[in-house]
């Protein structure tokens, strides 16, 4: 090579060196990196950190671009029932790099039907169940993945907003589908009744029918419709009217996913925001990280009863204790703990078994689905006489150290033929009965702090009359009967129908969003806000640190036994003294029950009874 074109060549190189060294120049520039290296490079000097490295990292995370998912993944898991239930990973790129930034495990939706329901029914049941979260991990593995990608996991409305777009079209499809096999199917028996040759002869089924069953009630999901009752209020057989239950919403194969899906994007916004979830969940809630944080207090079952049970009675579904508020859980849990062990250990010395009998011991201790003992009850008062039983035993006083809470679950024990409530087995009562009959038996138990679902919906003007005997000293939590948070949040609330809490639970087409937005409207309405477990629970505990973020008051948990209900009373500890540790406990008040009362009726209509009074006002603070 001659010394011409090596002098070329090295002018090239020189050249191509310093257009080069521009463009690092200019990138360098553009992202701010000599300013901010030096910035950092002289205060680290000053501060001398034991971690220069990490020093250095924790610097530059703060300038790191926002995480974005690029991939949701759901898979089949095992719930505490050993039922399928969905298990939710979301990925994200952070720091150039794909992570797994949350695994979380969905508990099952709460069945409909009560374990003494036909076999068939059962198992169909089971069987929509498995088709729904087949569907909904479908679902997320596909719809959901490609909606989500790109988007950052911390922008939880917007996100829950756009998987339940997806719900909503797939809904809107299938009732479209509906309507169109509806008309056929009607113009197909015109077109058959046409053919029919006209005859002036009444057929069978023109005949007016007699017997019982033309006072026949009418089914859980038909039309009003009248049956002659004795007894109160039904005396000299008087028709009584029986109002149906609301149809069911429509929820289409796969809509649990919205409910899965929001609460791994939780967890997710959480993770990628280096934040504890439960003070994450308290800045989606207030639009910042609240100062301080209160302490939900949980209801634990210690006895399951009900229709479903052995026994003779059935207006209790579940008997559960609650803390007295203002005392630190980790001293009000572990007592809550020992009623529950005295109780099973005084269930096998009352049934006589001995000490050397093991498979007889073991029998005694079996639980349900909530880990709840279960005894034949033939009143309802043996399921509180032996918790307060247990708790002299143990020192402790209803009503100053420990409270305790029905869950009565209305709507279970109501037969729709006689439209009457099964208080007892081959006992009933009309709805006005029931208002004097709860009255009655809470008076007689001043430690029963709240109730769930006394009555159906349906039955208003006696839930209110209800309402107003016991609301000074009990909170009446509504269940079944209010619609779920994404309905409840955007509909009005009337002095016509109202509680003092509402229980909410993150199932099906229920998001976290939704649930915020829905409690945060209630709580204006004086309602208490109470987060649920469901029945098929995991050992996942996202609900304890949900339940602290939304400022819960109660959080209904199960018994204390099987892991994955104990696991939340661990959580809910552990969030206790974090709290504690940081000065950030709020301490619990005192229970203030709203006073509700009967609404005064609309102009011109007659009151009722000689001494009523038109009310101020239906709801007092």
């Amino acid at each position: 090579m001659s010394a011409s074109t090596k002098s070329m060549t090295n002018v090239k190189e020189a050249r191509e060196l310093y257009d080069l060294k521009e463009r690092a120049a200019k990138f360098y520039d553009e992202n701010g990196v000599p300013q901010k290296m030096e910035e950092i490079l002289n205060s680290m000097f000053y501060e001398n950190p034991a971690d220069v490295y990490g020093h250095l990292a924790n610097y530059f995370q703060g300038y790191s671009k926002t995480p974005t998912i690029t991939k949701v993944r759901a898979r089949t898991a095992i719930d505490g029932k050993g039922q399928a239930s969905i298990q939710t990973d979301i990925f994200c790129t952070v720091n150039n790099k794909e992570k797994l930034v949350s695994s979380t495990l969905s508990s099952s939706t709460t069945p409909s039907l009560l374990e003494i329901a036909k076999a068939e029914e059962l198992e169909e049941e089971m069987k929509e169940r498995e088709n729904n979260v087949a569907a909904a991990i479908q679902l997320i593995n596909t719809e959901v993945c490609t909606k989500l990608n790109g988007q950052d996991p911390s922008k939880q409305e917007e996100l829950d907003t756009l998987v339940s777009e997806i719900i909503a079209k797939l809904k809107a499809a299938e009732e479209e589908k509906l309507a169109l096999e509806a008309e056929q199917t009607e113009g197909t028996e015109e077109t058959k009744d046409s053919d029919k040759k006209p005859t002036s002869s009444v057929s069978k089924s023109d005949k007016p029918k007699s017997g019982k069953n033309e006072n026949r009630a009418v089914s859980k999901m038909g039309a009003d419709t009248t049956t002659t009752t004795g007894g109160k209020g039904g005396k000299g057989g008087a028709p009584v009217v029986v109002v149906p239950d609301e149809p069911k919403e429509n929820m289409i194969c796969g809509s649990c996913c919205m409910s899965a899906a929001s609460q791994a994007i939780c967890v997710a916004g959480a993770r990628t925001t280096d934040s504890p979830l439960f003070e994450y969940i308290g800045a989606l809630r207030c639009g910042q990280t609240p100062k301080k944080f209160r302490m939900p207090l949980p209801m634990v079952t210690i006895f399951q009863s009900g229709r479903s049970a052995p026994g003779k009675s059935c207006c209790i579904k579940e008997y559960m204790l609650v803390p007295a508020p203002g005392k630190p859980l980790c001293e009000t849990i572990p007592q809550i703990v020992a009623v529950y062990n005295d109780i099973v250990k005084s269930i096998v010395n009352k049934n006589g078994v001995p000490t050397n009998k093991k498979a007889e011991r073991v029998a005694a201790k079996n639980v349900t689905d909530i880990g709840a003992l279960m005894m034949p009850f033939d009143r309802p008062e043996q399921g509180l006489d032996l918790i307060q039983e247990s708790m002299g035993r143990l020192g402790l006083t209803p009503g100053e150290d420990m409270y305790m809470a029905l869950n009565l679950a209305g709507h279970e024990i109501f037969d729709y033929e006689k439209g009457k409530y099964e208080v007892i087995t081959g006992q009933q009562k009309l709805a006005e009965d029931m208002v004097d009959f709860w009255a009655e038996f809470l008076g007689r138990y001043p430690a029963v702090i709240a109730v769930i679902d006394p009555l159906r919906k349906q039955e208003d003007k006696q839930w209110m009359a209800l309402c107003e005997k016991i609301s000074e000293k009990c909170y009446i939590l509504g269940d079944k009967v209010w619609h779920r948070p994404g309905l409840l949040k955007d509909e009005e609330i009337t002095e016509n129908f109202t509680s003092s809490g509402v229980i909410y639970k993150l199932e099906q087409m229920n998001t976290v969003s939704d649930v915020i937005k829905c409690a945060k409207k209630m709580e204006e309405n004086a309602n208490e806000t109470v987060l649920s477990t469901n029945i098929g629970e995991t050992s996942d505990d996202f609900i304890a640190d949900m339940a602290v973020g939304i400022n819960a008051r109660f959080l209904k948990i199960g018994a204390p036994c099987r892991g994955e209900r104990i696991s939340k009373l661990n959580r809910l500890v552990s969030i206790e003294v974090a709290l504690k540790d940081s000065d950030r406990l709020l301490p619990h008040g005192e229970f203030k029950f709203p006073t509700i009362t009967v609404p005064p009726p609309p102009e011109g209509e007659e009151v009722e009874g000689e001494d009523a009074e038109p009310k101020e006002s239906s709801r007092k603070k």
